[in-house]
């Protein structure tokens, strides 16, 4: 019996880059959704201009990097798993997570999220290069040295990494390439991916937060609530990974609202010091 080829592999190269590949033939499986894609493909490619150093297009295969950190160091605090949406292409090009804001200063993610949540204190970065700031910040989580009552790994739902915003920007512009269907097999292969994670790196207090729509819908199991802002604004989107060994998760606000999003943050931070 031939063992069919799996859509996804990728392959950790760095303590923050994937490597990753997508079987064209395994995610457009019709005439009508292989045409959607070859006619979408340079639009999308041109609407960012670190596109063109992170993805290679062949006959078979679309290859791409993309972004992971999860620390392996371990030390007294839980562990949680963040998992955002998909990666901005030029952080992945950066090297870190959230690298930086359109106006090249420090993204909202650090500074107007985690930091005043109380979720994760980064040690103050000295230079004021970009590149210097996301090699420190990387390092600094890569070995735990920060304050804050967790130890954090950084994820990505889906691997395949777009513009942050426009018309080819987020998830919305993946869906966009390559057409609903088929990203719905993206995301049950990612979901794979992500249980794996959460198997290596949460232990039996470990949790799993998660900021994004698609990222909630795949990652919760069948009894928990379908995502809505609301909920999610209010603390109220909460369940456990499908079919993953009962580990909790939690529903946030986007990240583009700071604010509510900083808000849920801090009660999560507020309980694990109570139960301190």
């Amino acid at each position: 019996m031939a063992v069919s080829k799996p859509l996804l592999k990728y392959k950790i190269t760095s303590n923050i880059k994937l490597k990753c590949r997508i079987d064209l033939g395994q995610l457009l499986l019709t005439d009508a959704e292989r045409r959607r894609f070859d006619e979408n493909w340079d639009a999308f490619l041109a609407s960012d201009p670190c596109n063109q150093k992170i993805f290679k297009l062949g006959k078979r295969y679309l290859q791409y990097e993309s972004e992971q950190l999860i620390p392996k160091k371990k030390n007294e605090r839980p562990s949680v798993l963040l998992v955002l949406g998909n990666p901005a292409s030029h952080s992945v090009h950066a090297g870190m997570f959230f690298s930086f804001e359109k106006n090249r200063k420090e993204h909202r993610f650090w500074k107007s999220i985690l930091k005043p949540a109380a979720i994760l204190d980064l040690p103050e970065v000295k230079s004021g290069s970009i590149s210097k700031m996301n090699q420190q910040r990387r390092e600094q989580l890569w070995n735990l040295d920060y304050n804050g009552p967790y130890r954090i790994g950084l994820s990505v739902f889906v691997t395949m990494p777009s513009a942050p915003g426009g018309k080819w920007g987020g998830v919305a512009g993946v869906q966009k390439l390559i057409g609903i269907r088929a990203l719905r097999r993206i995301e049950e292969a990612e979901l794979e991916r992500i249980r794996k994670i959460a198997k290596q790196f949460l232990g039996s207090d470990g949790q799993i937060i998660v900021f994004q729509k698609n990222a909630w819908n795949a990652l919760r199991s069948d009894d928990d609530p379908t995502y809505r802002l609301e909920l999610a604004n209010s603390g109220l989107l909460q369940g456990r990974l499908n079919g993953s060994f009962g580990i909790p998760i939690l529903g946030v606000p986007p990240t583009r609202l700071s604010g509510p999003c900083c808000k849920i943050l801090s009660t999560i931070a507020s309980a694990r010091k109570g139960a301190e």
